[in-house]
């Protein structure tokens, strides 16, 4: 990739929408895709693991409804949980490299603005009307198995694509591409959400090697 500077990135990425075949080394910019499928990023006894310490710290201070704004979630923050470290470590290492191939933008600039784990339950927030996110890329990643919840999944308004993941697969899009947590109708559904971007957010490890 040619040295440019991040606001030379950031530009040439957010101005590829209006290019019908817009690629970046090969690769046809996020701006202008469907939700990917990036694979496996927790296994199930690691996703065990962030299960158990998010019902820890639920257990000790219960969860918030208030951080998101005119779309609020029944959501715990990631940094308050007690494997945080292993959570931000393993996501930027595996996902901002691949971020860069698909918005030209270099893996060291990435940051996280948000990462929390948001709890669907059938008697509390149950969906999430149809939005769009304040960041350049988002991440969905189903942490609990489909058996302890009813219907849920996310839909895609542009694509009219209804998302139904597997557990630990990590889901990324646009953050500018309008979308909705479907509704469940039974048991409790935890996912994981970062919102993704270069300004602000937490430290990219990364940019420290």
């Amino acid at each position: 990739m040619p040295k440019t500077s991040l606001g030379d990135q950031r530009l040439r990425y957010l101005q590829s929408d209006r290019k019908v075949n817009s690629t970046i080394g090969g690769y046809a910019t996020l701006r202008n895709s469907p939700p990917i499928n990036f694979g496996v990023v927790f296994t199930a006894p690691e996703r065990q693991t962030i299960i158990e310490s998010v019902y820890d710290h639920v257990h000790d201070n219960g969860w918030t409804a208030q951080r998101h704004g005119a779309f609020p979630t029944r959501d715990i923050p990631v940094k308050q949980i007690s494997v945080s470290d292993t959570i931000y470590k393993r996501l930027s290492t595996r996902l901002f490299p691949f971020l860069q191939q698909h918005t030209g933008i270099d893996a060291k600039f990435w940051t996280f603005r948000d990462l929390f784990v948001i709890g669907y339950h059938e008697h509390h927030q149950r969906a999430l009307k149809l939005h769009s996110d304040g960041c350049l890329a988002s991440l969905t990643l189903l942490l609990n198995d489909p058996s302890e919840f009813g219907g849920g999944g996310t839909f895609f308004e542009k694509f009219n694509l209804h998302i139904e993941q597997n557990p630990g697969d990590a889901w990324i899009h646009d953050g500018k591409l309008r979308h909705s947590g479907l509704e469940i109708s039974h048991g409790q559904r935890l996912v994981m959400v970062a919102f993704m971007d270069t300004i602000g957010g937490h430290t990219n490890m990364l940019a420290q090697r």
